[in-house]
This record gives C-alpha cells, structure tokens and sequence, in this order.
C-alpha cells in the first residue's frame, strides 16, 4: 500500500536530517508522527518513529540525570477524548486557568516562567474528558524545542492572553510570530492556504482576567474575529468559565456517537468519541473492527435526513448521533 506521504512530513523529515543536536532531532520526529497519515501502509513507518522518539527521550533523560548537556524534553501522555495545550507569553494566566478548569495544581506565582514543566490535567464537559495541558510560555529566549513539539502533537490549542495587561495585544502577536517561526500557526480550522510546511493547529483564544480588562474586552473579541473563536474569562469570579469549556470542546475536533442496540433505547452513559469528519465505516471500526467484515447496515438517529433510516458508510457522523449497528 502507497505511503502518501503529505508535504507537513516530508518538511519534517527533511529538517530531522538536518539536525544536529538531540532536542532538534526529537523536535522533528513528533512532528513527522503528528503529520504521517495513519493508514495501513504507514503502520512500519509509525512504529519507527516511535520507536526513535523513545530512544532519544531516553537518552536525553540519562544525560540530564547525568549532568550532561542535552537539556530536557517532556513526554505527556494522552488522556481523555483529546488534548488540548495551553499556550501563551509569561504570565498571561494559564496556570490559573488549568486550575479553575482541572483538579490539577500547578505553580501559581506574580513572576515570570513559573511553569517550566507541562502540567496536565482533566476538565469535564458534559460527558466527555478532555486532557487540558499547561506549557511553559512561549518566548524568545527561553522556549526549549520540546514545547513546541507538544503543540504540533496536541489536538488544538487555548491561546491565553491576559486582559489587565495594556500590552496584551502586542504580546499576544509576538507569540504568533514566535510560533510561526516554527512552522505553527494558529486559526480556527485547517484553511489549506499556508506554506505547505506549516502545520495548523485549531484555536480558542482565552482572554483571562475579564474582571479587570475593562475596555479591553471588546478589543480582545473584536481582535479574535476572523482569526478563531475568542472568549474572555476570570478565574477569580467565575465569569465565562463554562462558555470556555464549550469553546474548547469545539476547538478540539471530536464528535460523539452513541450506540443503540436494536429494540432498545440508545446507550447514553458513554458515548464513543472520533474525529471531525469520520465517516459511519470510520465508526464501526472504532467500536469493533470484527464487525467490519460481519456488517450488514447501519441505522442512524441525527445527522440523517430521516430519524432511523439506514445510511450509506461513506455518510459523515455528527456530534451527538446515535448509531444502531446490524450484522450478520
């Protein structure tokens, strides 16, 4: 089976070869991971960079436990329908807003780079869990590669800027220059019409401290137009916090489908959470792969033109459809 290797990856393997230290290299190859298409015929190549991608973490670990150079890289692992990181400049918030969302308890202090780990945690929405993570902030002079490299692999971004600042504005255009120098840009969904190096990463801005931002909140909305969904919100009063976390279950990307078995009412407990854009075959194989190969039809209540009717596999589910799934 061909590979199909898109342009993102390929950039990415080009700028592993070029690379000289083990930060860049590792850089590289999570964003050849993040951007390899994952069928069938790439499964060999997937397993290689993974398999390369432990390896230099390890290495990098021995060095830093050792003493030796090589700085440090950090790994975290996916948890929940998706994971969504929270980027920003030096104290713009974010560490507030992981706490107000999450059980986590990061740093929370008035000084510059107070996160110098990722910091995850669990925030509920409705039904589902999404992973939530706190990056060290974006600068120019002390970001390590291993940041960037969590944003390309995260599922979407909350871009956090804080609203009693005057200066947000500009800090918050100086963190999108710093990541478009990295081949990372921020928008409200893939538009297809950026240097075919560049990976595009689904955003919600986050405009913190509305308690204190005045007139500043409208700029900051006005500022998100046409750029990617924007929300302001206070974490010491509460203001916006649950409009954020749907703002956030938007920007991650996923549906969820619930399954119904024939002659009884759909299971609501838990449902099933795929990408944007899947497929009813691309469900059934989530659920189970066997009943690819047993499959007879499938009934959908949602997103069909008719409530129960049978749809062709190549039809595209929507967020909260319920599918009743028949085989042989």
């Amino acid at each position: 089976m061909p590979a199909n290797l898109t342009p993102e990856f390929l950039a990415a393997r080009e700028r592993f070869n070029r690379a000289k230290t083990p930060e860049e290299k590792l850089d590289a190859l999570q964003e050849m991971l993040a951007t390899i298409p994952k069928h069938k015929g790439t499964e060999k190549m997937q397993a290689d960079i993974k398999r390369r991608i432990a390896k230099l973490r390890e290495q990098l670990e021995q060095a830093r436990r050792s003493g030796k150079g090589g700085g440090v890289s950090y790994h975290v692992e996916r948890a929940g329908a998706a994971q969504i990181v929270l980027v920003g400049p030096p104290n713009s918030g974010k560490s507030s807003l992981l706490a107000a969302l999450t059980n986590a308890t990061p740093v929370i202090a008035p000084y510059p780079l107070s996160t110098l780990k990722p910091v995850p945690g669990m925030m509920e929405y409705e039904d589902v869990q999404i992973q939530l993570v706190d990056l060290p902030p974006i600068t120019r002079q002390y970001t390590e590669g291993w940041v960037y490299g969590l944003i390309r692999m995260a599922d979407a971004v909350a871009f956090c800027l804080d609203l009693s600042r005057p200066s947000w504005r500009a800090e918050g255009e100086e963190v999108l220059a710093l990541l478009l120098e990295r081949k990372i840009q921020l928008t409200a969904g893939p538009t297809r019409q950026v240097d075919w190096r560049t990976v595009e990463k689904r955003t919600a801005a986050v405009g913190l401290k509305e308690d204190l931002g005045g007139e500043r909140v409208a700029e900051f909305l006005r500022w998100c137009e046409g750029r990617y969904p924007g929300v302001a919100v206070s974490t010491a009063t509460g203001e916006g916090l649950e409009g954020l976390r749907a703002a956030l279950f938007e920007a991650s990307g996923i549906v969820r489908i619930y399954t119904k078995k024939p002659g009884h009412p759909p299971d609501f407990s838990k449902p099933y959470t795929i990408r944007e854009g899947a497929t009813v075959l691309n469900v059934v194989e989530e659920i189970h792969k066997d009943f690819v190969k047993r499959l007879k039809y499938v009934r959908l209540w949602g997103s069909g033109k008719f409530q129960g009717q049978q749809v062709p596999l190549d039809h595209v589910v929507q967020d909260r459809d319920v599918v009743e799934i028949h085989v042989s």
